[in-house]
C-alpha cells in the first residue's frame, strides 16, 4: 500500500516537541502580519473619504455619459479632486447632505422612492455625528429650463435650485398602463393629455425653510395646466408632517409643520420627493407635426401627439333633446360643442337603440348633402353659434342616411350606400363637421315619424324609443376616436276616456223593447300621438261579458239606427263601412242581409278606403245605435228579469293592448217589467172564522172524476159563502203579468201544499183581467180539503186569450198539537207560455213560493251543558286523553217513539264520541237542575240520585256517525261525530219529570301552549218522530275550554344582558322579549351582578279551581345560578296571597327574602323562598288560594330569574336550551299535584376583536392602507360578569395571528373598561404556530390592544386577506370572532416622501414568549453583513460581524453602522440563564429605491428570494425604517411535563385519553400547601400526539416537585390511583424531583387487574444469552489495549 508523505510528515511533526514550538511562533508572526495588512486595507478608504469634505463626486464624462446625439445624459458634473478639496478647516462654509440629514416632505425621496410610499418616522432626536453637523450652505442662483415659470418674491423656488433637484420624473398612460420616463426619454402618444409629474429633491437646508415661512415652491413647465387648485397631506409613516399645494397657475407649495421642522437640527437639510397630477396644454405642441419639448433642471423631455393630435385629444361635448310635435312626427336636437382647442373631422352617427321598429327617420337623405341653415317642415337643419371665425362663414355640416353601424363591424362611422334601395329603415345617419373652432356650437335638427303598423306601439309594455348620437373623430389613416354620446328616450302616450251609454228601454207598437246605446271615445291631451284607423266594435257575445245565447235568435241590432259624429260634432256616417257577424264566426261581413243571414251578434265600424277614422289627442268621436229585444227572451230564460250586456271596445293600426285593442267597456240593461208568476200571503193567519160571499152569477166548478167541471145547482147547491175556519192563511197569486203578449189559456197552472200540515179551505177565486189590467171575469174552483190543485184556463172557458190571472185561497193546519214548530211552503207554478203561434216549455223553472210558520202546541225542548274534565288514568288503555263531561237536559210533554236526539261534536272543535254505548254514562229523570255546579264529578252525583236513573236500553237505540274528515267512516278509528239516541217508545215528561242523559267524549289531543285554551264544542239537536236528519231542530250547543297548565304554568318572561361596569345601577338589554314584552322595568337589577339571565314565571291557580295553601319546588337549570324569586303578580282576587314562612326544612335549606314592587304597583312585597344549598333547587309556600274558577283572577304570578354560568356558552360561544321546571306540591310538599315547564334558548358573546381600520368583522379594502401596521383591539368580558365556576381555573385569551401577519411584540396594553385602569398581562406567544395566549382576571372587562405588521410589500398592486382569529383558551372557537381584511394593501405614503438619515437603524427585541412583559437582559448577537450568491445567502469576506446585546429586551444597532439594500445576518451567540438560545439566523434588509424611483435590479433579487422563502419569522424585508426590527424570542427551559397514557395491562396500548388534565408545582416533596403554579393539557377526541405543558422559571438552582392533581385539585403521589375525568387511573412519574430545564413524564396507566404469566420461559433465554455475549466482547477489548 503506497503510504501518504504528507500524513507522515505530520505525525513525525508531531512526536518532535521542539520542532512544534517553533512552527507555533513562526505561525503567530505570519497571523500579525496577515492581520496589520488587513486593517490598513480596510480603514485607507475611510481616511480617504472623511478628508474629502467638498461632498462632490470625483467624475469625468466618457462616452457612457451620452447619447447618439451627443447629448449628456449622467447628470454629473466633471470634477477633480484637488489640494483644497482635502483641507480640513472645521469651520467651512458650505456642506452637502451628511449622515443625519433630515427627511424632506415630497413625493419622491432623493433616492428616487415612488411618491405615495410611506417613508420612516424621523427620530425624535437624531443621532448625527459630529464631525457630519455643518452648516447650511448659502442658497446658490441657478436656472430653471426656459419653459418654468420663476417664483414670486420671498419664495423659496426650487426651480432655481437645481443642484437640489435631482430628477424630474413623468408618468403617462400608454395602452391603459401607467409607463414612466426620465430626462432624454419620449412620451410617445398617450392615452391621454393627464400625467404625473414627481421631482425629487435634496439638501434643502432646514434654516432656509424656516425662514421662508418654512415652505418652498417649485413651478411647473408651462406647457401643463391645472384645472382645480387641491391640497393634500404629506405624511413620514403614520404623521401628517406637512401640506402640498399646487394651483391653477401651475405652482406647487410644498410646506411643512413647524413642529416637525423644530425637531430636526437647525444645521440638517432634508431630502424628498413630491407629485402632482397635470394635463398637457393642446396648444403647446407644433402644428404639424404634434410634438413638443419640456424643458426640465435635469434635462428635456419630448412629448409627441402625433399629427392628428387635434382628432385624438381635442374635447367635444354632445348634447341629445326630443319633444313630441304636431301628429306623428318627435322632434330631435343634436348640440355639439368644441372644447378650447377647437376639433376637426367630427362625426355624430345617430341611431336608435331600443324600439326602432316604431320609428322612421324623415326628409335625410340617403346621398350625402349639405345641411340647410334653416327649418323646413321636418327636413333635417343645422344651426352655427359662437363661431369665432369673423372673416368667413363656418362650412356647414353635411348628412346622410345609411345603415345602423354593425357592432360587429370595427367600422364605427357607417359610410354612404350607393345602392339606395339597399338601406334598411329606420337605419342610422351621419352628421360630419370638418372643423368647429374653439368654443363654437353647432345643433341638428331632425324629425323622425312614428309609423303607422298594425299594433306596433304596445301601450301596456311601456315602451322607450330610446335614440342615442355617438361622437366620433376620424385622424390619420382613418383611425377613429370615440367622443362620447348622449342618449334621449321618448315614450308613446295614450291617455283616453271610453264610454258606453245605455238609454231608457222603450216598446215598440209590437211589445218589442228598444234600447238606444251610444259609443263614445275621446283621446285625451295628454296623449302624445294619434291613433290611426280607428275602429268601433260591439259584441253581444264577447267572452266572460255576454248576454245568454239563448236570447240571441230574438235580440237583433237596427241598421237605420246607426250614426257616426266626429270631433266637430258632424255625422260622417257616409263615410264609413259597417261589418258583422254572428256565433262564432270569426270573419266579419259588409253587406249583411237581416232575413236571410239572421240576427248578427256584434259589429264593427270603421272609415271607408281612402276615409279612415284619426283620432288626435283632445278629439272626440262616437257612435249611436239602436238594439232591438223581443218579450221572448222572458220565456227562453223562463224568468222575469233578463240581463243584456254587451262590450264596446276600440282598436287602431298604430297601437294596442295585449288582445289586439286599446280598451273595452261594458254596459248591462235589465229588463224587468214582465212578470209570469207572483205569490203572495198575509202577514198572520185570520183571527176569527170568516165567511167568503160567492155571488150567484158567478160561475164554480169542482173536480169531478174525469177533470174539472163546472157546478150546476143540483151539485152546488145554494151556495152564498163559505166559512173560513180562524187559524187560515190567506193566498194571492198574479199570473202572466206580461202585458197582454202572452196566452196563457193551456197552461197548466199548479199550487201545491204540505199535505202533513196543511189543507185548502173552500175554493179559489180565479180572477182574470185584459192586457190593460181590466176586469173579464171571477170564476170559482171547489179546493176545500185537498193539499193541491191543477187548472187550465182553458178547464174553466177561457180560451185564446192573452188574459193575465188572480188566484186567491185559504188553507189552515191539519192538526196544531202534533206540531211543535213547522215551515210549510206553498208554490204555484207554470208549465209553458205562448206568443205569436210558438210555445215555450218552462219545466219546474217558473214558480213562486211562500212560507208560513206553525206553531202547535207539542212541547219537547233540549239544551246542552258543560260539566267538567276527567284527567286520564295512569297507563290508560283508553280514553287516553281524558274525558269530556257534558250534560243533555230534556223538558217538554213527551218524547215520542221515533224521536231522535242527535249529540254531535264540533269537528273542528275536536273531541270524539265513543260507540257502543261507551260515551253514555247514564239516564236519569227527575227535577235535577243544577248537576253542573251542585256536583264536582258523575261519581259523587251518581251516588246521590240512585233512585233516579233509569236504564237507557229500555228507553233509547244508540246509532253512530263517523262521516267527518279523520273520524271512523274513512279511517276506521272508532272515533265519531254523531250520536242519535232514539226513543223506542213514548216517553212520558211532565212537570219535574225532565230527562238528564249524562254524556261523555274524548278530546282528540290536548292543549300544549299555556294561557291558549283549547275548545271543544257539543252540540244538540232533535230529529222529530217521522222526519229525516234534513229536518233536525238545532237545540244549542255547550263549550268546555281546557288549559295546559291550569293548576301552574310556567313562561319565559324575557331574556336579557346586564351591565354594571357604568358604575350606576346598570343597564339591561333585552334578548328575547317574550312574555314580558321586553319591559326592563319587570327586572330587579337591584338584586342581581353583571351576566346573562333568564327570567321565568310561574302563574299558579290560572283556572282558579285551587283551594288553599300549596307549595313550588323550583329546580334551577343546569348551567344556571338564581338570582332571585319575587312575587310578580297577582290577579284581582289574589290580592293577598303571600308567601309563607316554611319550618322543619332541614340544614340543607336556606331562607332567602326580599321586598319588591309587584308587576302591578305594589310596593314592599316581601317575598320568602328557600334555596338548596346545592344550589339546584328552591321552595316557596303560597297561599290562601280561592276556587273562584274564573280564569286570571285568583291567580298570581312568580318571577324566576337564573343567570347563565354554562362555560360552554359564556366562553364557548354554544346555544343552549335551558329548561326551568316547577312542580306544584300539596300543602306540606308530601304530595306532586302538577309539573310546568318552560325553556330560554341563550347564546353569548365575550370576546370581540376589530381592528383600527373598520369595526366590520369581515371587510374589503377599497384603497390600500398607509400603514404596514395593524393594531387589533381585544374587548373581553365587557360585563365584567363572572365566567368561571371552579376554584383554581384561568381564563385564558387565544389569539391566532394569520399566515400574513407578525407580532409586534411590545405592542401590548390592557384597561380595565370599568375605569380605564390598566390590566396587567402576561402574554404568551408561539412564533412557530402564531398563537398568543393570554392571562385575564375573571369579574373584569378588559379591553386589550397590539398591533402587527402585514407581510406585503407595498405600492406592488399585490393584495392578501388578512386574518386573525380570538377564542377563549380550552373552548370552541364559536365563542370568539374572526377579524377578516380582504385585498389588504398599502403605500408608503400619500403624498410625498421625507427622509432624515442616510443609514437604517436597525432594532432587536428580545422577548420571553412565555411572559411577553419580560424584556430579556444580556442577550448577545452578531450582526453580519451577507450577500446572495446564487440560492445562498453567504457573509461578506473581508467583513467583522457588529457585536450586540440587549438591555431591557432592546438592541439598537449604531445609527451608521448598517446601510440600505444589504442583507444582514442576526445570529444569537449567548442567552440569558434559563432560557433556550434562538439558533435560528434571522436575515432582514431595509430596502430603499434609487433615483429612477424603482428598486435595483439586485434588490429585486433579493426580494423575489425572500419572498420564495415565505418564512416572515426568518426572512424579512422592511420596505421602510418602522418596520426595520426583529423580534427574536428566547424561551425559558422551565419543567417541562410530558404526558403519557397505559391503556391495558400488558403496557401494549398507549392511546390518549380525551379530558384535561391539570398538574401543580410545589417547593416540598408531599405537595402540601397551594401549587407555586398550576399547569393543563387537554387532549380532544381523536388527538393521538403526545403533549406537553411548562412550568415557568422558578429559582433556576432549586429543586421543585411535580404533581399530577385529582378532580379535587389535589396531588396525586406516585404509583397511587386517583380518579381523573371521572376515570381511574394509577399515576407514575419518570423523575420524582425537577430542576429548570428538567422533562417529567406523568403517566396514567387505566386500572386493570394484572395477571400472571403463564407458559414458558419466552424470549428471556435470548435476552440472557445477549448479555453474556456483549460481556465477552468487552473483555476481550480491554485485553488488547491493555497488551498494547
Amino acid at each position: 500500500m503506497q503510504r501518504n508523505w504528507g500524513t507522515e510528515y505530520f505525525k513525525n511533526l508531531i512526536k518532535d516537541k521542539t520542532r512544534t514550538k517553533r512552527w507555533r511562533k513562526v505561525l503567530l508572526c505570519l497571523s500579525c502580519v496577515v492581520v496589520f495588512w488587513t486593517v490598513y486595507a480596510l480603514i485607507l478608504p475611510a481616511i480617504t473619504l472623511e478628508s474629502k469634505k467638498c461632498n462632490i463626486e470625483e467624475h469625468t464624462h466618457n462616452a457612457e455619459c451620452y447619447l447618439e446625439g451627443q447629448e449628456l445624459i449622467c447628470g454629473k458634473e466633471e470634477h477633480v479632486h484637488t489640494s483644497d478639496c482635502t483641507s480640513i478647516n472645521n469651520d467651512l462654509s458650505d456642506s452637502g447632505e451628511d449622515a443625519g440629514t433630515v427627511p424632506d416632505a415630497s413625493e419622491n425621496d432623493a433616492n428616487g422612492n415612488e411618491e405615495g410610499k410611506n417613508t420612516p418616522e424621523a427620530p425624535e432626536e437624531p443621532v448625527i455625528p459630529e464631525e457630519s453637523v455643518v452648516p447650511a450652505e448659502p442658497e446658490p442662483s441657478g436656472g430653471t429650463g426656459t419653459t418654468e415659470t420663476p417664483g414670486e418674491t420671498g419664495e423659496y423656488v426650487l426651480n432655481d435650485h437645481i443642484d437640489q433637484i435631482t430628477s424630474v420624473t413623468f408618468t403617462y398612460k400608454k395602452d391603459s398602463k401607467e409607463v414612466e420616463v426620465n430626462k432624454g426619454q419620449t412620451i410617445d402618444i398617450p392615452d391621454d393629455l393627464s400625467m404625473n409629474i414627481k421631482v425629487a429633491f435634496t439638501s434643502i437646508p432646514v434654516e432656509t425653510l424656516k425662514t421662508h415661512n418654512r415652505e418652498f415652491v417649485y413651478n411647473l413647465p408651462e406647457e401643463f395646466q391645472i384645472k382645480e387648485t387641491t391640497t393634500k397631506n404629506m405624511t413620514q409613516g403614520s404623521n401628517v408632517i406637512g401640506t402640498i399645494t399646487v394651483d391653477t397657475n401651475g405652482k406647487v407649495v410644498v410646506a411643512y409643520n413647524a413642529e416637525y421642522l423644530n425637531k430636526l437640527d437647525a444645521n440638517s437639510t432634508i431630502s424628498g420627493n413630491f407629485f402632482v397630477t397635470a394635463e398637457l396644454k393642446l396648444n403647446s405642441v407644433t402644428a404639424g407635426n404634434g410634438q413638443t419639448t419640456i424643458k426640465t433642471p435635469n434635462g428635456d423631455i419630448k412629448i409627441n401627439l402625433g399629427t392628428d393630435y387635434n382628432e385624438h385629444y381635442g374635447t367635444v361635448t354632445v348634447t341629445k333633446q326630443c319633444s313630441k310635435e304636431d301628429g306623428d312626427y318627435i322632434k330631435y336636437t343634436v348640440t355639439v360643442t368644441a372644447g378650447e382647442d377647437g376639433i376637426k373631422n367630427l362625426y355624430v352617427v345617430d341611431q336608435f337603440t331600443e324600439n326602432k321598429n316604431l320609428v322612421n327617420y324623415v326628409g335625410i337623405e340617403k346621398t350625402k348633402k349639405n345641411l340647410d341653415s334653416t327649418a323646413n317642415q321636418q327636413n333635417p337643419y343645422e344651426t352655427i353659434t359662437n363661431s369665432t371665425n369673423s372673416t368667413s362663414s363656418p362650412a356647414p355640416g353635411t348628412i346622410y342616411l345609411t345603415n345602423e353601424a354593425d357592432v360587429n363591424s370595427e367600422q364605427e362611422i357607417p359610410e354612404s350606400i350607393p345602392d339606395t334601395t339597399a338601406v334598411t329603415e329606420p337605419g342610422s345617419f351621419v352628421w360630419n363637421i370638418a372643423e368647429m373652432k374653439a368654443g363654437e356650437s353647432r345643433t341638428l335638427t331632425y324629425f323622425v315619424k312614428l309609423k303607422d303598423d298594425s299594433g306596433i306601439i304596445k301601450i301596456d309594455n311601456n315602451q322607450n324609443i330610446k335614440n342615442k348620437a355617438q361622437l366620433y373623430t376620424k385622424g390619420a389613416n382613418d383611425k377613429i376616436y370615440t367622443k362620447g354620446y348622449s342618449e334621449r328616450s321618448f315614450q308613446p302616450n295614450i291617455d283616453y276616456t271610453m264610454q258606453k251609454d245605455a238609454a231608457t228601454p222603450t216598446k215598440d207598437t209590437e211589445g218589442n223593447y228598444i234600447i238606444g246605446y251610444t259609443l263614445k271615445f275621446r283621446l285625451n291631451e295628454a296623449s302624445n300621438y294619434p291613433l290611426k284607423n280607428f275602429v268601433f266594435w260591439d259584441y253581444l257575445n264577447y267572452s266572460g261579458y255576454s248576454t245568454d245565447g239563448n236570447m240571441h235568435p230574438y235580440i237583433s241590432y237596427i241598421p237605420g239606427s246607426f250614426q257616426v259624429i266626429n270631433s266637430k260634432n258632424e255625422n260622417i256616417t257616409g263615410n264609413m263601412d259597417i261589418y258583422w257577424a254572428k256565433g262564432e264566426d270569426k270573419d266579419y261581413k259588409k253587406g249583411w242581409n237581416f232575413k236571410t243571414d239572421g240576427n248578427p251578434v256584434r259589429f264593427k265600424i270603421m272609415g271607408k278606403e281612402g276615409s279612415p277614422i284619426n283620432i288626435n289627442p283632445g278629439e272626440t268621436y262616437s257612435v249611436t245605435y239602436q238594439l232591438k229585444v223581443q218579450p221572448e227572451v222572458y220565456a227562453v230564460m223562463k224568468a222575469n228579469s233578463v240581463e243584456i250586456k254587451n262590450k264596446y271596445l276600440a282598436s287602431c293600426s298604430n297601437a294596442c293592448k295585449s288582445d289586439g285593442y286599446i280598451g273595452n267597456t261594458g254596459r248591462t240593461v235589465t229588463l224587468n217589467d214582465y212578470q209570469w208568476v207572483q205569490k203572495t200571503k198575509e202577514n198572520e193567519p185570520t183571527s176569527e172564522n170568516m165567511d167568503i160571499p160567492i155571488p150567484s152569477d158567478q160561475e164554480k166548478y169542482q173536480y169531478t172524476g174525469t177533470g174539472i167541471s163546472k157546478m150546476t145547482q143540483d151539485s152546488s147547491g145554494t151556495i152564498d159563502s163559505v166559512t173560513v175556519p180562524a187559524g187560515s192563511w190567506k193566498y194571492t197569486v198574479n199570473v202572466n203579468k206580461t202585458l197582454g203578449q202572452w196566452d196563457l189559456t193551456d197552461t197548466t197552472m199548479t199550487d201545491t201544499l204540505s199535505p202533513d200540515y196543511m189543507q185548502y179551505v173552500g175554493y179559489v177565486k180565479i180572477t182574470a183581467y185584459d192586457e190593460k189590467d181590466r176586469l173579464i171575469g171571477t170564476k170559482w174552483l171547489k179546493i176545500d180539503g185537498k193539499s193541491t190543485f191543477s187548472l187550465k184556463p182553458s178547464d174553466i172557458g177561457w180560451k185564446s186569450q192573452n188574459y193575465s190571472y188572480q188566484f186567491e185561497y185559504y188553507a189552515k193546519p191539519n192538526d196544531l198539537s202534533t206540531i211543535t214548530k213547522e215551515n210549510v211552503t206553498n208554490t204555484f207554478k207554470l208549465d209553458k207560455a205562448r206568443r205569436n203561434g210558438q210555445e215555450f216549455a218552462f219545466g219546474d223553472a217558473v214558480k213562486s213560493s211562500q212560507t208560513v210558520t206553525l206553531t202547535g202546541s207539542y212541547n219537547l225542548n233540549a239544551q246542552k251543558k258543560a260539566w267538567y274534565y276527567e284527567k286520564p288514568e295512569e297507563d290508560a288503555t283508553t280514553w287516553q286523553n281524558g274525558q269530556l263531561y257534558w250534560i243533555i237536559e230534556v223538558k217538554g210533554s213527551v218524547i215520542k217513539k221515533g224521536t231522535q236526539i242527535k249529540d254531535a261534536v264540533s269537528w273542528d272543535k275536536v273531541s270524539f264520541i265513543h260507540n257502543n254505548g261507551k260515551s253514555i254514562v247514564g239516564v236519569y229523570q227527575g227535577n235535577l237542575d243544577g248537576i253542573e255546579t251542585k256536583y264536582k264529578n258523575f261519581a259523587e252525583f251518581q251516588q246521590a240520585n240512585t233512585a233516579s236513573k233509569k236504564e237507557i236500553n229500555e228507553l233509547f237505540e244508540l246509532s253512530y256517525n263517523g262521516n267527518k274528515p279523520g273520524f271512523d267512516n274513512g279511517e276506521h278509528n272508532g272515533r265519531f261525530n254523531d250520536m242519535f239516541i232514539k226513543a223506542k217508545k213514548d216517553i212520558e215528561l211532565g212537570e219535574n219529570q225532565n230527562l238528564y242523559i249524562i254524556v261523555r267524549t274524548e278530546p282528540l289531543d290536548l292543549p300544549e301552549a299555556y294561557r291558549e285554551p283549547k275548545r271543544y264544542e257539543n252540540r244538540l239537536f232533535i230529529i222529530d218522530s217521522g222526519k229525516s236528519e234534513n229536518d233536525q231542530r238545532e237545540m244549542g250547543s255547550a263549550e268546555q275550554s281546557l288549559y295546559n297548565g291550569g293548576d301552574i304554568l310556567k313562561e319565559l318572561g324575557q331574556t336579557f344582558e346586564y351591565d354594571r361596569t357604568d358604575g350606576t345601577d346598570g343597564t339591561v338589554e333585552v334578548i328575547e322579549p317574550g312574555k314580558d314584552k321586553g319591559d326592563t322595568s319587570r327586572i330587579c337589577k337591584n338584586l342581581l351582578t353583571s351576566g346573562v339571565y333568564a327570567a321565568w314565571a310561574f302563574k299558579v291557580n290560572y283556572t282558579g279551581e285551587l283551594q288553599g295553601t300549596y307549595r313550588v319546588l323550583e329546580e334551577i337549570p343546569e348551567g344556571m345560578e338564581l338570582a332571585y324569586i319575587r312575587i310578580k303578580w297577582p290577579g284581582n282576587q289574589a290580592q293577598d296571597i303571600a308567601s309563607k314562612e316554611i319550618i322543619e326544612l332541614g340544614g340543607e335549606w336556606e331562607r332567602k327574602s326580599n321586598s319588591t314592587t309587584t308587576d302591578r304597583g305594589k310596593e314592599n312585597q316581601e317575598t320568602i323562598y328557600y334555596v338548596n344549598k346545592n344550589g339546584k333547587q328552591a321552595l316557596i309556600e303560597l297561599g290562601e288560594f280561592k276556587a273562584g274558577k274564573i280564569v286570571d283572577e285568583y291567580s298570581v304570578d312568580v318571577q324566576v330569574v337564573c343567570r347563565v354560568t354554562d362555560k360552554n356558552v359564556l366562553l364557548g360561544g354554544e346555544e343552549k336550551t335551558f329548561t326551568n321546571k316547577v312542580t306544584l306540591q300539596n300543602a306540606d310538599g308530601t304530595e306532586n299535584i302538577s309539573p310546568a315547564t318552560a325553556t330560554a334558548t341563550i347564546s353569548d358573546k365575550n370576546l370581540t376583536k376589530k381592528n383600527n381600520l373598520t369595526n366590520e368583522s369581515n371587510y374589503t379594502m377599497s384603497a390600500p392602507n398607509t400603514s404596514q401596521r395593524l393594531t387589533y383591539t381585544i374587548t373581553a368580558n365587557a360585563r365584567g360578569q363572572q365566567l368561571l365556576t371552579g376554584d383554581g381555573e384561568k381564563l385564558t385569551i387565544v389569539d391566532k395571528l394569520g399566515d400574513n401577519l407578525s407580532l409586534v411584540g411590545d405592542s401590548f396594553s390592557a384597561k380595565n373598561l370599568k375605569d380605564n385602569s390598566a390590566v396587567r398581562i402576561t402574554p404568551k406567544y408561539n412564533p412557530e404556530t402564531k398563537i398568543i395566549e393570554i392571562e385575564i382576571p375573571d369579574k373584569t372587562p378588559v379591553e386589550i390592544t397590539y398591533s402587527a405588521t402585514v407581510n406585503v410589500a407595498p405600492d406592488t398592486g399585490k393584495k392578501v386577506t388578512v386574518t386573525n382569529e380570538v377564542y377563549w383558551k380550552s373552548y370552541s372557537s364559536g365563542g370568539g370572532a374572526t377579524n377578516t381584511i380582504r385585498d389588504y394593501a398599502y403605500t408608503l405614503n400619500a403624498g410625498g416622501s421625507t427622509e432624515s438619515t442616510e443609514h437604517p437603524v436597525l432594532t432587536i427585541k428580545k422577548t420571553d414568549p412565555d411572559d411577553m412583559s419580560n424584556k430579556l437582559t444580556g442577550v448577545k448577537f452578531n450582526i453580519y453583513e451577507c450577500e446572495l450568491v446564487g440560492e445562498l445567502i453567504l457573509h461578506k469576506d473581508g467583513v467583522n460581524p457588529l457585536i450586540g446585546e440587549s438591555i431591557n429586551g432592546v438592541y439598537t444597532v449604531p445609527n451608521t453602522a448598517l446601510n440600505y439594500n444589504t442583507i444582514y445576518e442576526v445570529q444569537e451567540t449567548e442567552t440569558v440563564a434559563g432560557y433556550i438560545r434562538d439558533t435560528t439566523p434571522h436575515y432582514i434588509m431595509c430596502v430603499k429605491k434609487g433615483n429612477s424611483g424603482e428598486y435595483s435590479a439586485e434588490v429585486n433579487r433579493y426580494i423575489d428570494y425572500f419572498a420564495k422563502k415565505n418564512e416572515p419569522n426568518q426572512y424579512k424585508v422592511a420596505y421602510d425604517l418602522e418596520s426595520f426590527n426583529l423580534d427574536i424570542y428566547n424561551a425559558q427551559k422551565g419543567i417541562i411535563v410530558r404526558k403519557a397514557f397505559i391503556n391495558d395491562a400488558a403496557g401494549k396500548y398507549h392511546n390518549p385519553v380525551s379530558g384535561t388534565y391539570r398538574f401543580g408545582l410545589y417547593d416540598n416533596e408531599n405537595g402540601t400547601g397551594a401549587p407555586l403554579e398550576t399547569v393543563s393539557i387537554e387532549y380532544s377526541p381523536g388527538d393521538t400526539e403526545v403533549k406537553t405543558a411548562k412550568f415557568k422559571n422558578q429559582d433556576l438552582s432549586k429543586t421543585y416537585y411535580v404533581f399530577e392533581l385529582d378532580e379535587k385539585g389535589q396531588p396525586i403521589k406516585a404509583s397511587k390511583e386517583a380518579t381523573i375525568n371521572k376515570q381511574q387511573y394509577i399515576v407514575t412519574y419518570s423523575i420524582q424531583t425537577a430542576k429548570c430545564g428538567d422533562t417529567v413524564t406523568v403517566t396514567n396507566q387505566s386500572h386493570t387487574k394484572m395477571l400472571p404469566s403463564t407458559g414458558s420461559y419466552g424470549t428471556l433465554l435470548y435476552r440472557l444469552a445477549g448479555t453474556i455475549l456483549i460481556l465477552l466482547a468487552s473483555l476481550r477489548m480491554l485485553i488488547r489495549y491493555t497488551k498494547k
